[in-house]
């Protein structure tokens, strides 16, 4: 009883704001001029008036306006009563026109929520719903604290569209403002004007999404209330919501009473529950719900066997998945890419590469685009067990059937090779990457470098650096460390003082470890003033002063040199900057007892 007469007086301060709107709305018409002195003109020759006149003539023209009305000279006698008018005169029969002039209206002037409300209503009435869709959109921006629903349930002499709440819930929704969609549906139903099924499936699965599962209810139960008839779409959502909130038993249960109502579940329906059980490990549960669907009347589809096989594949049961896989086949349901990845992704879990493998060769074989994430599943699984050789015979007739390589795959395979110090293969899938049209990246070449360096084949490395250039990859410090290390430690110091000028020219710096390896290998070349030349240009020109390098060169003087040319160098030395450290003076000693010795 106390609902009844909430609901009525919720109607009557309706119709009392109706009736407020409907007045100010037709007293503007009567009241066009907004200046005092305009107001003294007649009526033919007041520029308010004119105004209106001109702007709806232009909307209601029989043609569609092939341009936008200029409202630059319009602006001054442009008013919030003009906009009224124009809305009344126009808003009706030429609804969608009266709206992009609406929206076009620069600000600081801007359509009231009355204006909006009407042109909603009237696009509703010429079943323009995606338009009415916009307005009510616009109203939420432009009045983002403005309370729609009354104002949507006022905006016309008669009853409103009854599509209009329900067009406020979505516009709701589509501006993110869940709280105040559900509260607009609540009070909507409450006052007699709820919005319809598709609105409030909109309102639960958006619900839902938020795990906002005591809301998701109340909207239902107001969905009921309200006389809405749900359709399959809506239990399919209440059960999703079920299964989200984690409680697939009271989804069961929920089943159940919908059959008793009449209600026939269909197979989005069960694979909805089956999806929670899984979820939960309820593996026996989904088994059985899969195997009473046939006698139900429901054929489980692909989604049913591919839900159910991900779930065995989690809880290790490869062998029943791999069973259900054939059972689903021999019934006539051809597996997608999806349940063949599913598959692979178990028997790749396990370690069990081959069947992985065949599984995905009969996969392409059959027409069906490969997964990125599947065949980079495939290819790590045979790289982490050592098969490389089998997964590259692998990934070669892949290529012949189309199956792009993804990158993350050709690094993995470039990284596996190079760790076997296997450089020319890992080069060889630069090829095979450029025809796939991917290029190779500053991180794939590091790698191979580095390989070739390891190896001591140090000009293919050089080739690889001029690969680089020519593809558009910019060599890194990385890259020309690895070589000057590599020409260094090989005896071709002079070299790797060529590589380290080119990588001055390119703009990066060298530090204190290439000065280290340009030092050593000239010193154990022989070449000690060559080194020294090498350090001084590295404290005079680059500001790099090296410690180590310095007693690198020490050592050398001392063990090859006179001992008067070594103090000569420590003099020399010492005028660059560096401080003589313990290992230094042991250098000394060593060179003065040599000496006497």
């Amino acid at each position: 009883m106390r609902t009844r007469h909430v609901n009525v007086l919720f109607v009557s301060l309706i119709h009392f704001e109706h009736s407020l709107v409907k007045k100010k709305m037709s007293n503007a018409v009567s009241r066009i001029p907004s200046s005092t002195l305009t107001s003294l003109l007649p009526r033919a020759l007041n520029p308010h008036a004119a105004v209106v006149d001109l702007i709806t003539t232009h909307l209601t023209a029989d043609a569609e306006p092939t341009k936008a009305l200029d409202l630059s000279g319009l602006l001054p006698y442009l008013g919030q009563d003009e906009l009224t008018a124009v809305v009344l005169h126009a808003g009706h029969s030429h609804p969608l026109p009266t709206l992009r002039f609406l929206i076009a209206v620069p600000p600081p002037l801007q359509p009231s929520p009355p204006h909006l409300a009407f042109l909603a209503h009237s696009l509703a009435t010429a079943r323009s719903f995606s338009h009415a869709l916009d307005a009510l959109s616009h109203l939420l921006r432009l009045h983002p604290t403005h309370d729609a629903l009354p104002t949507l349930l006022l905006s016309y002499q008669t009853a409103p569209h009854p599509s209009l709440p329900g067009l406020l819930v979505k516009a709701l929704l589509r501006r993110a403002r869940l709280r105040h969609a559900f509260h607009a549906a609540l009070r909507a139903a409450a006052s007699g004007f709820p919005p319809d099924t598709v609105a409030f499936n909109a309102l639960l699965a958006a619900l839902s999404r938020a795990d906002r599962f005591d809301d998701l209810w109340a909207a239902r139960a107001a969905m009921a209330r309200a006389g809405v008839r749900p359709n399959a779409h809506t239990f399919n959502i209440l059960v999703a919501a079920l299964c989200r909130g984690e409680d697939a038993e009271r989804a069961q249960g929920f089943l159940e009473e919908l059959e008793e109502q009449g209600f026939e579940p269909d197979v989005v329906t069960y694979n909805t529950l089956l999806v929670g059980y899984c979820r939960r490990g309820r593996l026996q549960d989904a088994l059985h719900l899969f195997d009473v669907m046939p006698p139900r009347g429901v054929e489980p589809d692909l989604v049913s066997h591919t839900v159910l096989m991900d779930g065995l594949c989690k809880a290790g049961r490869l062998g029943d998945a791999r069973r259900l896989f054939d059972r689903m086949v021999h019934s006539g349901v051809s597996p997608d890419a999806v349940a063949y990845s599913v598959l692979i992704a178990g028997y790749c879990n396990e370690w069990r590469v081959k069947e992985a493998r065949l599984l995905l060769m009969e996969m392409v074989g059959n027409g069906l685009s490969s997964q990125g994430f599947t065949l980079k599943s495939v290819i790590e699984s045979h790289v982490k067990i050592g098969k490389l050789l089998t997964c590259l015979n692998m990934v070669s007739p892949l290529r012949k059937y189309g199956v792009t390589i993804p990158l993350e795959s050709y690094n993995c395979l470039i990284r596996a090779l190079c760790e076997d110090m296997r450089p020319h293969a890992a080069r060889g899938l630069f090829q095979w990457m450029i025809e796939d049209g991917q290029g190779p990246t500053l991180e794939m070449y590091n790698m191979v470098v580095d390989c070739f360096c390891r190896c001591g084949s140090v000009d293919e490395a050089l080739d690889i650096k001029v690969e680089m250039s020519s593809g558009g990859v910019k060599p890194d410090f990385d890259t020309y460390h690895m070589l000057v290390t590599c020409l260094c430690r090989l005896g071709r110091s002079f070299n790797g003082k060529s590589v380290m000028e080119e990588m001055i020219e390119s703009g990066l710096q060298p530090n204190e470890a290439i000065c280290a390896a340009l030092v050593r290998g000239f010193c154990k070349e022989g070449s000690l003033d060559k080194a020294e030349l090498i350090l001084k240009a590295f404290v005079l020109d680059l500001q790099v002063r090296c410690n180590k390098s310095y007693n690198t060169l020490m050592r050398a003087y001392c063990m090859t040199r006179s001992t008067t040319e070594s103090l000569e160098l420590q003099n020399r030395m010492l005028e660059l900057g560096f401080v003589p450290n313990s290992e230094t003076c042991r250098s000394i000693v060593y060179g003065l007892s040599r000496s006497i010795a």
